[in-house]
């Protein structure tokens, strides 16, 4: 099955994953065109974006996707078998082990995330089981997966029924149907708009290949960044493991929870103990989530220490 991958290729950890297709009619061993052409020009699409949301913290990052990951989404299909009236689209791909080795020496990066031994199958399944449990405050999609998964409304409506992923872990599969898709719309309609804010806390994990940057701002609590400015992020090190200020577009969680940060801007922190502000004492709202509500990111260096000053 695999023998048509070149000697480079096979030399890879490539393993099978499948898609299992739905419907009424017009499937099984041999599938209408229309039905399953649609699903398999939304597959490379799917997977990218899973793999962008699981190694980047973002499904449509900004700048070069590096090659390691667009090979981990880069799946053949090897051909298709009928099963119980349905059709079963194989597919070989590599794991994340075989193509992205060294995205994995730094493991901090993603303690909850993709695992050696994982594909890009099992990424977008998972993210397909959030949406369609409505977990508004998952890690596995961001407002552009969501777009994503809403545009299989099209495949749908060609008489798909569902699209199952049946080779991913059975704690997170995932599969597409009018209620996922209907999901999909109402988690990205929950989403709060993006906005530019400012994040205090001390850089604590510096992914350089990704551009992940990581801020702890209390105790058990990171923030996530994605680092977009001008400059490369290698030239960053001199900040690591010191309080910063990071300054960005906030992306959020359908909760209202931040997920993310597309930061352009660093600095280090003022001598003002800005991590003071994320502990919080006896019944007291957490000043970091009051300083994410409060400051626009548009203020001046005066109007952010005064609105700081004002949360103490």
């Amino acid at each position: 099955m695999i023998g048509t991958f070149t000697l480079r290729e096979a030399a890879l950890d490539i393993v099978e994953r499948s898609f299992r297709i739905e419907g009424a009619e017009g499937l099984g061993a041999r599938p209408r065109p229309d039905l399953i052409g649609p699903v398999m020009a939304n597959l490379q699409g799917s997977l990218l974006d899973s793999v962008r949301m699981g190694f980047l913290h973002s499904s449509r990052a900004r700048g070069r996707v590096p090659a390691s990951l667009r090979a981990a989404a880069d799946a053949r299909y090897i051909g298709h078998d009928g099963q119980d009236g349905a059709t079963l689209l194989r597919f070989a791909v590599p794991t994340f082990g075989a193509v992205a080795e060294e995205l994995f020496q730094q493991q901090s990066l993603w303690d909850d995330g993709p695992k050696p031994d994982e594909t890009a199958f099992e990424l977008f399944g998972a993210a397909l089981h959030d949406v369609g449990q409505r977990c508004t405050d998952s890690n596995s999609f961001d407002p552009g997966l969501l777009r994503r998964i809403r545009t299989y409304r099209g495949v749908l409506a060609r008489g798909v029924d569902r699209i199952v992923l049946p080779d991913t872990r059975v704690e997170r599969r995932g599969h597409v149907d009018a209620e996922v898709v209907s999901a999909a719309s109402e988690l990205h309609a929950l989403t709060p708009p993006s906005r530019r804010l400012r994040v205090a806390g001390r850089l604590d994990v510096m992914g350089a290949s990704q551009g992940v940057l990581k801020l702890d701002v209390r105790a058990g609590e990171m923030v996530t960044a994605r680092w977009e400015g001008e400059q490369a992020v290698e030239t960053l090190r001199e900040f690591f493991n010191k309080d910063v200020v990071i300054e960005g577009l906030g992306v959020f969680r359908p909760s209202g929870g931040l997920l993310r940060v597309d930061a352009d801007a660093i600095a280090p922190a003022s001598p003002r103990d800005y991590h003071k502000l994320a502990r919080l004492k006896p019944g007291e709202k957490s000043a970091y989530l009051q300083l994410l509500g409060s400051l626009k990111g548009d203020e001046t260096d005066e109007e952010f220490e005064t609105e700081v000053a004002r949360l103490r």
